[in-house]
């Protein structure tokens, strides 16, 4: 049965990636092995062990990195692990750098703790490191220490960039000449189209200078509510001050570590090959429907499209159009970390099927040329 509308917002997977008789499997083994004691003990801050394991060993298999499970937490999403990392380090007020276009939660975040964000330029390479290099500089002379840099550098969101490596090793080398913690944000980094993203900065930078945040969302699906964070043991214990939940669902977590022992990298190699194919019809119905009218570079990984509109565009308008035909797909200006509002729309395409892609797109375009000053 279709589903209500063209649903390009979220980032959620294909639903029939899901491995539900997989998963199902392995509860039934998880809990007969665990027993009653599954449902009687808090997982601890840190969460689960088993998935704790599994996070490390995910992390070491695709950064060749030797990270332990020790320096991992679980959390519920990756979400809680950048309010957690950013509590922790964020004072009401502080500075925070980050790309100038970033995922609107961690904007919600800095907001709501009334943080002065400073966005730094990014491009087709990642953050603009010479810019970053100014901004540092100005807010030395100015007395001001950061309280973090925010980065995105793998499968951007929104804009499904890579961070080049010469510019991960100038955004270490800078964290480094500052005193700043970078928050490495990298719930996209399993979802890769062809060659495998460049080294985690985690893998590449002196211990304690980045805190990593991942998630199992992406690949299995946010309905599980199981991320995780890396980091070094100082940063480690300084971030489980900030936690009061308990920890993650032991039972949950059970679940996916004994799936993930058996399935991991056959799980994710089978869910790229579906969002890619994704990708390759948005890309194609974006140039059938609107040619010229539109540029988007095809991300090389990650569920997301950054498509730039005509300047000329009325975004309210346009975006009001999509709504009434129930076409739903995400402004710029939720990205932006001044809050313009810029002539871009965020299409996330594992969701939607492949029909639902087509006919979306099509509809867009109606909407697109109906919406121009």
């Amino acid at each position: 049965m279709k589903r209500r509308g063209y649903m390009f917002t979220g980032g959620m997977p294909d639903p029939a990636s899901f491995p539900a008789e997989k998963l199902a499997e392995a509860a039934q083994k998880a809990v007969r092995r665990e027993g009653g004691e599954l449902f009687v003990r808090y997982p601890g801050d840190q969460g689960n062990a088993a998935l704790r394991e599994m996070a490390a060993r995910r992390f070491n298999e695709a950064q060749r990195a030797d990270a332990s499970p020790e320096e991992v937490a679980i959390t519920n999403g990756s979400m809680q692990a950048l309010d957690l990392i950013i509590r922790a380090y964020v004072p009401r007020g502080g500075v925070v750098l980050t790309e100038e276009l970033t995922y609107m939660g961690t904007l919600g975040i800095l907001r709501h703790l009334d943080a002065r964000v400073v966005g730094v330029p990014v491009d087709e390479n990642g953050m603009n490191t010479d810019a970053l290099a100014e901004i540092l500089d100005g807010l030395r002379r100015a007395g001001v220490r950061p309280a973090l840099i925010n980065t995105v550098p793998v499968n951007h969101n929104p804009t499904g960039m890579h961070m080049s490596a010469e510019r991960k090793q100038r955004l270490i080398q800078l964290a480094e000449e500052h005193d700043v913690l970078i928050l490495e944000d990298e719930c996209y980094g399993d979802i890769y189209f062809g060659e495998h993203p460049p080294r985690a900065l985690y893998a590449e930078a002196p211990a304690g200078r980045v805190a990593y945040a991942g998630t199992f969302s992406k690949t299995i699906g946010p309905g599980m509510r199981l991320g995780y964070m890396i980091a070094p043991p100082s940063v480690m214990r300084h971030v489980m001050r900030w936690r009061w939940d308990g920890g993650t669902s032991a039972f949950a977590s059970v679940i996916l570590a004994e799936f993930l022992k058996e399935h991991m990298w056959e799980h994710i190699r089978e869910t790229n090959k579906i969002v890619q194919q994704k990708r390759n019809v948005l890309i194609e119905a974006l140039e059938t429907e609107l040619g010229g009218s539109v540029h988007c570079n095809p991300p090389k990984g990650g569920l997301f499209a950054w498509v730039k509109v005509l300047d000329q565009t009325d975004m309210g308008q346009l975006m009001a159009r999509l709504e009434a035909r129930q076409v739903y797909c995400t402004r710029g200006q939720a990205f932006h970390a001044a809050g313009a509002d810029i002539p871009y729309v965020r299409f996330s395409f594992a969701y939607p099927s492949l029909d639902e892609i087509r006919e979306g797109v099509a509809i867009f375009a109606e909407c697109l040329q109906a919406s121009q000053r």
